[in-house]
Parts: structure tokens; sequence; C-alpha cells
């Protein structure tokens, strides 16, 4: 249990809690490390086989499964991406936009401090102590924070009677833009049946078109205890897939896109935000929470200080800043 860690002198954890009611420096961040696919190995040239060892030249693969017994020539297992909400920080200080005009155009960057928990308290968290390909933060790990709310719906709880969960995203005469929105995150908890999509619907163009973003769990679950989903909405093809992890082991979600929420301007436009639903597998109780659609601000881990049993101090760079000016003009 993450109460039997050694807190060290300074106890991070608790200054943490204690701080969060009274600064928005501490931040709930979800930690994202890409997925590690297999690299190409070669053991053949042109007129016979390789002496020695197998060689591989760097190229991966695009895949990320064990290794096949009698097919692949060297050991490796499957290192999904990995996608573990729950992670509380002190971020300061904080430079999120740093323009810079260069030849190639106008880049945007910033930088940041993260002081967070020792490694033994972030390793007893819920998902990251079940997680075995979790061992440390590494360099080039990314940090997602919610950088700005763009919407947030009240809370919800079904006592059943539908199995699909609908949350109307576009109240009054003035719609929702699409085009500040990343990601969406909420917390889930169902009594006996399985959490089977989420879908995120709106308008392009007309108010008679409707369009979607679907993402369908390939792997179903049951989350009995408070579950948090955070699933990306921006840059989306069909097919693409996202892991949520649920006591360490992921479950698998597909997309099917057919929406792009980057022409989605809002106001009293006729293009915008309609509806998210989330969809069950039953008419059980439902309990929703947290429900964030949000800009994400995407930090890089790039050093860390490890004091030990005390805390870390954890340098961070912003390098896919933008200006939302700009994303409004060209998607």
């Amino acid at each position: 249990m993450v109460s039997a860690v050694n807190t060290g002198s300074l106890n991070m954890p608790k200054m943490l809690r204690h701080l969060s009611h009274r600064s928005s420096q501490i931040r709930d961040l979800t930690f994202m490390r890409d997925a590690i696919k297999q690299r190409e190995v070669k053991t053949t040239k042109s007129g016979g086989n390789l002496a020695g060892p197998p060689v591989t030249f760097g190229y991966e693969k695009t895949d990320y499964d064990d290794a096949v017994l009698g097919t692949d020539t060297v050991f490796h297992v499957s290192s999904p991406e990995i996608v573990l909400p729950g992670l509380t920080m002190l971020q300061s200080p904080i430079s999120s936009r740093t323009g810079k005009l260069e030849r190639t155009g106008h880049r945007i960057s910033g930088a940041c401090i993260f002081y967070a928990p020792s490694l033994d308290y972030i390793k007893a968290l819920d998902n990251f102590k079940d997680l075995k390909s979790f061992a440390e933060l590494e360099s080039y790990d990314k940090l997602i924070d919610i950088e700005r709310i763009i919407q947030n719906p009240s809370d919800l709880t079904t006592i059943g009677g539908s199995s699909d969960l609908t949350i109307d995203l576009s109240p009054g005469s003035t719609y929702p833009a699409g085009y500040e929105i990343d990601r969406v995150q909420f917390k889930i908890k169902i009594t006996t049946d399985t959490l089977t999509s989420i879908t995120l619907t709106g308008h392009e163009g007309n108010a008679v078109t409707t369009k979607t973003i679907v993402w369908t769990a390939t792997d179903t679950f049951t989350p009995t205890d408070w579950v948090t989903v955070d699933l990306p909405l921006r840059d989306i093809t069909t097919s693409d897939t996202q892991e949520v992890y649920i006591g360490g082991a992921d479950k698998t979600f597909t997309a099917t896109s057919g929406l792009d929420i980057d022409k989605l301007k809002g106001g009293v436009n006729t293009s915008y935000l309609s509806n998210l639903i989330i969809a069950t597998s039953g008419t059980n109780v439902v309990e929703l929470r947290d429900i964030y659609l949000y800009k994400e601000a995407e930090w890089r881990i790039e050093s860390i200080k490890d004091y030990r049993d005390e805390y870390m101090q954890i340098r961070a760079v912003r390098v896919r800043g933008d200006r939302a000016s700009r994303r409004r003009t060209y998607g």
C-alpha cells in the first residue's frame, strides 16, 4: 500500500495534498510512454546466411507484441503504450509558451520543473504497482496535463433503463467549439455490466449531418471500482488503438473516425459538438464523475534529480505548443 512506503522527512505526498486545496500549481497528470516496437533483425544476406548472431540495423517494425517462437530471432516481450492517470506533482516555475521566429516559421516551446514524490511511492500507486513494464520514470516519457477544461458536464448516475448514457454538450443557442479539444477524461463505475464504447458526436457544416468519433472496447471490462478513462480525440484515424489500464492490465480501445473536431467552430455556427455517449452492455447502475473535455499540455521529461526517499525534481520541456488562433484557422 502507498501508506506503507517511506515518505521521507519531507513527506512530499502529504505536502501535495495540503497544497492542492490552496494552489492550482498542484497538477493531476497522466503518465504516458510510447509503445516500444520490435526491431527488424536479419540472419541472411544476398547469397547466404550471415556469420555470427542476428544483426539489427535499428529499424522498427509496426507491432510491439511478444516474440513468436520459431519466427523471431531475438527475445522481447510485449510493450504497448502506457497511459496511467492519477499522478500528482507540483509544477513550478512554468514557461508554458515561448515563441521564436525561425527561418522555417514560428515555433512555440515551453519548460517547467515538476516536484514529485519518491519513486517508491509512485510505484505503490494504483496501476503503477501492478504494471510490470513500469520500473522507473525515464527521459522522453510524457506527462499529460489538463491545460484548460473546455467542457465539464455534471456528474451522472443512472439507475437503469438504457445501455447508453447520453451527455448533452450543446445546451442553449450558443454551441461549444471542438477545435480546442484534445482529449476526453472521465471516471466510471459499473455494478455488473461492461464498458463497450465511448462516442463523441458533432455536426459539420449543417444541423442535419451528424458525424462521430467512436472508441470501441476491444477488450471489454467491468469497472466495479472507480476507473479513469483518458482517450485522445484529435488526429484520430479508423483502426487506431489506445490502451486503458485497469489494475496494471491493458485494455485496448479501437477507433472509428468520421468526425474532424478541427472543423467544429462552435458559437452560433452550424458546426459544433453535440453529445458524448457512454455505452455499456446492459442497463444496470452506472456512475460517471469528473468528466472533462480538455486541451492538453504535453510535457516531455528531459532530466530527473532523484533525492532518494524524499522526492524527485523533474525538468520537462514542451515542444508541441501551438497557438489556438492558428489551430482554428488551419485545423
